[in-house]
């Protein structure tokens, strides 16, 4: 037997245990987009049929007051549903290996200002319901008017505002074969429509409306990132491609 067929097979072993933690990398990525996705999905419609911020006090008022629980729950999903979608972001640039390079200092920013800001709107939201439940309604309507529209919604107004997570994300995927580049390019003009949309959005309500459209089409982006992770992970065709040059 060759001297060098146990070198060989080590080698063979530290390329196996790369490809698996590459894979079980990409996977753990895709459940964390994924999740994400749900999660703010179902805060956005749940609890359903709430009111305009110029709805009568009285209307704003019964529904909260019928929706506690929900409010509160919705405040949960709003918390760490953007945890999990950053988290995505942020997987996918270090897998990209552009984390210690420009585009991945700006997307760890994008992603501590986009953290911050939904944590603010999670608290308004608490904040709401609790103030109404306790009969503050000076605090309610203050913490309504800062997250609901169509006529104010400031804190949503903010977040069109705020540095796009996806544009120094698809930046970073442009210099990688972690996802084909038109993932890359769309990420990347997702990212500036929504800097002209933040702008927009500050002078004109159709604008401010039409950013419901920016948020579903980077949300499919990201189900379609994190499903095309999923089946590069599934695939065993990089592991049999290891143990044959373990041979």
């Amino acid at each position: 037997m060759s001297s060098s067929f146990p070198v060989r097979m080590a080698r063979g072993d530290e390329k196996g245990a790369a490809v698996m933690t590459n894979r079980a990398s990409r996977i753990w990525v895709a459940i964390c987009g994924i999740t994400g996705v749900v999660m703010l999905t179902v805060h956005f419609v749940f609890p359903a049929g709430v009111p305009g911020d110029n709805a009568p006090s009285a209307v704003i008022t019964q529904f909260m007051l019928r929706h506690h629980a929900a409010l509160l729950a919705t405040a949960w999903l709003q918390g760490f549903g953007p945890l999990l979608y950053v988290l995505f972001a942020l997987g996918l640039v270090y897998m990209a290996g552009g984390m210690t390079r420009f585009w991945g200092w700006l997307t760890m920013l994008s992603s501590a200002v986009i953290l911050t800001l939904s944590l603010i709107d999670a608290a308004f939201t608490v904040a709401a319901a609790q103030a109404v439940a306790s009969g503050h309604a000076a605090t309610a309507a203050v913490s309504i008017d800062l997250i609901d529209g169509p006529a104010n919604d400031a804190i949503g107004r903010m977040f069109l505002i705020a540095p796009p997570l996806l544009l120094p994300t698809g930046a970073a995927l442009l210099g990688s074969r972690l996802l084909p580049r038109p993932f890359a390019w769309a990420a990347v003009a997702f990212g500036a429509i929504s800097v002209v949309l933040g702008l927009a959005a500050l002078f004109s309500a159709a604008a401010f409306s039409a950013a419901i459209v920016l948020i579903v089409a980077q949300n499919l982006w990201v189900l379609a990132a994190a499903l095309f992770l999923l089946a590069r992970g599934a695939s065993a065709s990089e592991a049999r491609a290891v143990a044959v040059q373990a041979l």
